[in-house]
């Protein structure tokens, strides 16, 4: 009985927590695509390589269950004492389907990059995804996002861009203010 309770309870809060994606509201984020990781690239390499990826966002409710915001992205890869970083600034969509705690999301980002601190070019990502909220109370979330970037790059001094793909898995924690 009390486990069905539980359930029930958490369902109604659930629930409740979705008027935070009403107009007028603000959201700010935080997540990362899981990068974070540490190793060597084969057995008989000594340095070891690691990666950051850091995205932070803040959107705004125009009507109910849709979010216009900006995205900055950062990246950060080490091997030894050789470094690469990976800067990123666009526009978002969210959208929240039908009052449910799924979404979808697109976005597009500028993007440059430098090596050792010298420019390597710049470029651009067309990004689409999907998510769920997991409200954690009125105001917070978790939301695991799978997602698929195209991504156009040139770099420094180079006639052609080079072009590709990526899919991922992020999680994002979110922050709800507002009416």
């Amino acid at each position: 009985m009390k486990k069905i309770l539980v359930a029930v309870s958490a369902l109604v809060l659930g629930t409740t927590a979705m008027a935070q994606t009403d107009q007028g509201t603000w959201m700010f984020g935080a997540g990362s695509n899981l990068g974070f990781t540490s190793g060597k690239v084969d057995n008989d390499q000594e340095d070891a390589t690691s990666n950051l990826d850091l995205d932070v966002r803040a959107g705004y409710f125009v009507i109910d269950n849709l979010a216009i915001g900006l995205d900055v992205s950062y990246g950060s890869e080490s091997t030894g004492g050789v470094s690469s970083t990976m800067m990123g600034v666009g526009p978002y969509l969210r959208y929240y389907l039908m009052e449910s705690k799924l979404f979808g999301e697109a976005g597009y980002q500028f993007q440059s990059a430098s090596f050792d601190g010298d420019n390597l070019g710049s470029g651009s990502a067309l990004g689409i995804g999907a998510g769920y909220a997991a409200w954690l109370n009125d105001n917070v979330t978790i939301e695991p996002m799978v997602k698929y970037n195209m991504t156009s790059f040139k770099p420094e001094g180079a006639d052609e861009s080079a072009k590709g793909g990526n899919f991922g898995v992020m999680i994002n924690f979110g922050i709800y203010l507002g009416n």
